[in-house]
């Protein structure tokens, strides 16, 4: 703690000597910039549920749809490829603005990506740059890069990234919409048939050693903070290469989760639930082969597709928590952002002459 407090206070004086210039936060909608900075103008107290991962969360769960057709108030706080550590702060930053009820965490990164993985850098400043400078970002820059001393002076850019109402003011010009509205999701049209998975689900293999500590992380947080946790794995084609001469066993790590869920539930957690998509991916009615659901071949939902899944999962968490916990927020004014967004998603989806669903 006292090297984080140091390092702190050493970025605080770098920061008041340098002069940044306008380029370093910018309208990157798809790798998290934009779902970072946006988190910061949604009305204090409103999200109920957040997402977190990675961009299969912006991409694949439609937060407008789950207002429109059951009034919960979601948000995708997501990044490109993230890592389960940045999740863990994500989740903290966002806590300190909103008081979620759950947390939806998508389970992909954890599982693709290794320790060895080649490009494991290549996105980590557009997870760092929608982040306002604080101790938590500090931790959360030293956690990503191992206490690398270089890798935090390459970073030392993203410690500036969202934290002055100005920067924010000009990209809400720049961007020409009510940046309150912005509920994370970023829909695509395009459409890609893939082959429908067929999951291992006997054989077991463990997520990194780092990515086990971090989930266990947000378990504690979430159960301390009295949040309930809902791990997904949103749909996507399993098993694709993320890089060469590197085998995907993306399913046997899920098979591991759902082991260590039970165990945890053994000491008395009860806040952590796991819907392992897919063993039951008939239940979700996502299109592979037909093309219609997916926008490419790998890795991501287009928008009919994150509709659909967005229907899914709100039942299942309505179903699952119930009113009380996840009301109907439809009609209350204090909500109207997430009106807003609907209709500035519809304008975009009939620009796109894709029919509304």
């Amino acid at each position: 703690m006292k090297s984080l407090m140091a390092a702190f206070l050493t970025i605080t004086c770098l920061l008041s000597t340098v002069n940044f210039g306008g380029g370093i936060v910018t309208d990157r909608p798809n790798g998290g910039i934009r779902q970072g900075l946006a988190m910061y103008c949604q009305p204090r107290d409103s999200i109920d549920v957040v997402m977190l991962g990675s961009s299969h969360v912006n991409y694949g769960i439609n937060t407008y749809k789950m207002w429109e057709e059951y009034g919960i108030s979601a948000y995708d706080y997501s990044s490109a490829e993230q890592a389960i550590w940045i999740s863990y702060y994500y989740l903290r930053e966002i806590c300190k603005y909103q008081k979620p009820k759950v947390v939806v965490l998508d389970f992909f990164a954890p599982c693709a990506f290794l320790d060895n993985y080649a490009d494991k850098y290549y996105y980590l400043n557009d997870a760092l740059c929608g982040i306002r400078y604080s101790l938590n970002k500090v931790e959360m820059v030293e956690t990503a890069v191992d206490g690398d001393e270089n890798m935090k002076k390459k970073y030392l850019s993203s410690y500036y990234g969202a934290d002055s109402e100005g920067d924010l003011a000009t990209l809400k010009d720049g961007w020409s919409k009510d940046y309150s509205s912005f509920k994370g999701y970023t829909p695509s049209f395009k459409m890609a048939a893939v082959n429908t998975p067929s999951p291992n689900t006997t054989d077991v293999k463990a997520p990194s050693e780092k990515s086990q500590k971090y989930l266990r992380k947000i378990i504690d947080y979430t159960y301390k903070n009295g949040i309930e946790l809902y791990i997904t794995i949103v749909p996507y084609n399993l098993n694709v290469g993320q890089q060469e001469g590197v085998t995907q066993e993306e399913d046997l790590r899920y098979n591991w989760l759902e082991n260590y869920l039970a165990e945890i539930k053994n000491e008395g957690i009860d806040n952590v639930y796991f819907d392992y998509t897919f063993k039951h991916i008939g239940d979700l009615g996502i299109d592979y082969e037909g093309g219609t659901h997916f926008a490419d071949g790998s890795s991501h939902l287009n928008y009919y597709g994150a509709t659909q899944f967005a229907k899914y999962l709100a039942q299942d968490l309505r179903s699952r928590y119930g009113e009380e916990k996840l009301p109907d927020h439809r009609g209350d004014e204090y909500y109207s952002s997430w009106d807003a967004g609907v209709e500035e998603l519809k304008a975009e989806v009939a620009g796109e002459g894709w029919e509304w669903r």
